[in-house]
């Protein structure tokens, strides 16, 4: 793995002088197989801090460090549990990525600064920072272009080929920890890196105010999307999800702003048309962890396309040309035009208006389909969610005739991450309701178990709790 950290032939690495135990992490050897166990400490960079990430305010003095490096040490307080972490847990990669060699995993930390090196004038030891785990070259065509986030050699926390936060220490360039406010706490601090990807989420697909949003996924990054939605000023929310816990804890969530829920319609999807279907890629895998839309059943699915699977349930649809043979896809497509339309009329809208602003978190094919189908016409539709490699339904003439603007997201450019800190600061977003259990460094594979459960919204793992020093 490589550290976190792009070498200057002239400033050579230097190793820490401090007097601290070893690097106690969290490591992936192959999907559902961790191990917690000791690691060599991080090298200190000439440009950089060395951070401990705690779990309490218990501080760790060190009397001698090289000064001659400039790289931060950061003691790390915590870590969150991310859905890609999920991906990488349950299935050994994610996003196409597979995991080949142990990995340290975790990018969603916080910490206070222990070292710094020679040359860094913004960092003093006791900082309380956070962890910007993407790092970027700066160098390639993507970087000089601003599109820091899709950088052709970015180092990213957690990633194949880049060693993880979740670790008792991490070491990373000074400009990559920004400083977090006394009264934000280390657990608001570690959900800065997901709300910077909710911010990348409304810059995408061009959040506006008075624009109606519909949010596909109901996990950490789609009420995160929703919180940034409503900072927007967004008219009108509304949301979907298959799993009822996740549907109730999404009506509660409350908006820091106006004291009522943030989303206006949270709807429960029990009729999905899944895997079930020979040629169906319905896996419902979220960006955002767990809670997939895709949990099949295939009595409600029989009555949907009709019993001897012609389509009879469906209702009225766009007719087929005669040559068309007619897919899987097909009638899916008449199947999520038929139940977006009854849940658009629920949210107080018309099937003509449609919805401006769609974000689809989950990744799964049905969730696709309804998501073009809930556009409006010129509508634009983001693709967020981690699914498989391809799709054998999406419904490419409706995009033509609808002229929705299909868009991607990758991770979050280079603005994104300072927006989250000045928003979390300020109080504009509230993500200390997103955060329902914690545990102990540890306990990892337990606290990886808990999301896989589907039960919890956002996992803390505490990276100091239970150790001595």
């Amino acid at each position: 793995m490589a550290e976190f950290h792009f070498l200057n032939k002239t400033q050579p690495p230097q190793v820490t002088k401090l007097n601290l135990p070893d690097n106690t992490s969290c490591i992936l050897l192959k999907k559902r197989n961790i191990v917690v166990k000791p690691r060599p400490m991080p090298i200190l960079q000439p440009d950089g801090v060395l951070v401990k990430v705690v779990a309490t305010d218990k501080l760790i003095h060190c009397e001698e460090y090289d000064k001659t490096a400039g790289k931060l040490t950061c003691l790390l307080i915590l870590s969150r549990i991310c859905g890609s972490d999920l991906h990488n847990y349950l299935a050994g990669g994610v996003g196409g990525r597979p995991v080949t060699e142990p990995i340290v995993m975790g990018h969603e930390s916080s910490g206070e600064v222990i070292a710094v090196g020679d040359l860094v004038k913004t960092h003093k030891v006791g900082d309380r920072v956070a962890i910007e785990p993407g790092l970027p070259c700066r160098r390639c065509i993507n970087c000089k272009e601003g599109k820091v986030n899709i950088c052709l050699n970015m180092h990213y926390c957690g990633a194949p080929g880049s060693v993880g936060s979740l670790s008792r220490y991490f070491a990373l360039p000074a400009d990559m920890a920004p400083h977090i406010p006394d009264h934000l706490s280390w657990e608001e601090a570690g959900c800065i890196q997901p709300l910077a990807v909710g911010i990348q989420v409304g810059k995408r697909v061009d959040l506006r105010p008075h624009k109606t949003v519909a949010i596909f996924g109901c996990g950490p990054i789609g009420l995160i999307s929703a919180a940034v939605a409503h900072a927007y000023s967004a008219r009108k929310i509304i949301a979907f999800d298959n799993n009822p816990q996740r549907v109730e804890f999404a009506k509660k969530y409350i908006s820091p702003l106006t004291g009522k829920p943030i989303i206006d319609h949270v709807f429960l999807v029990k009729d999905l048309p899944t895997s079930s279907l020979k040629g169906s890629h319905a896996n419902g895998d979220h960006a955002n962890g767990n809670g997939s839309m895709a949990n099949g059943d295939t009595e409600t699915l029989a009555h949907a396309l009709g019993e001897d699977g012609s389509g009879a349930g469906m209702g009225d649809g766009e007719i087929l040309d005669e040559d068309h043979e007619e897919t899987i896809g097909d009638k899916k497509w008449e199947w999520a035009k038929k139940i977006v339309a009854g849940f658009v009329q629920e949210a107080g809208l018309t099937a003509e208006e449609g919805v401006d602003r769609v974000v689809e978190a989950t990744g799964a094919e049905d969730c696709m389909l309804m998501g073009i189908a809930i556009a409006k016409q010129g509508g634009n539709y983001l693709a967020v969610g981690l699914g498989h490699i391809q799709t054998n339904c999406f419904p490419t003439l409706a995009v033509t005739n609808k002229e929705i603007n299909v868009m991607g997201i990758t991770r979050y450019t280079a603005s994104c991450f300072p927006s989250a800190l000045d928003l979390l600061s300020r109080g504009v977003v509230d993500v200390k309701q997103l955060i329902t259990k914690t545990f102990p460094l540890t306990q990892s594979t337990e606290a990886f178990e808990a999301v896989a459960a589907g039960q919890d919204m956002k996992v803390v793992i505490k990276n100091q709790e239970g150790f001595d020093n």
